[in-house]
């Protein structure tokens, strides 16, 4: 970051190398070229946002159904995906521990409790 006495110390260069004649011009000049660069800057932004939000829209729409089978299955069982202890610091979550108990064939929903 340039400091306060910095700044001045450029300022004075530029005072003495430009010549107080062209040294508004130039300052004006600099100041139209940043405003170019910011409107450029503001309208890639957006054109980048309307891709990533193109291209989120088939991902939002796949998982919809997933949300909804989610939802159905912890109305069968909510038991089974409830976490009735502390959040774990490090490690697996207890959303990976539900998961790695749902890869586990042949455990029904009733036996995951002698599995703790």
């Amino acid at each position: 970051m340039i400091q306060g006495g910095e700044l001045i110390l450029i300022l004075l260069l530029a005072l003495i190398v430009l010549g107080p004649r062209r040294l508004p011009e130039i300052a004006r000049k600099l100041g139209q070229w940043t405003a170019e660069l910011r409107a450029s800057a503001r309208e890639i932004t957006k054109g980048l946002e309307s891709e990533v939000a193109q291209l989120k829209q088939p991902l939002d729409e796949l998982k919809a159904p997933l949300k909804e089978i989610e939802g159905d299955l912890r109305e069968a069982n909510p038991a089974r995906y409830d976490w009735k202890g502390p959040k774990p610091v490090s490690g697996p979550t207890p959303e990976d521990a539900m998961a790695d108990l749902d890869e586990i064939e042949g455990v029904a929903p009733d036996d995951t409790e002698e599995l703790e």
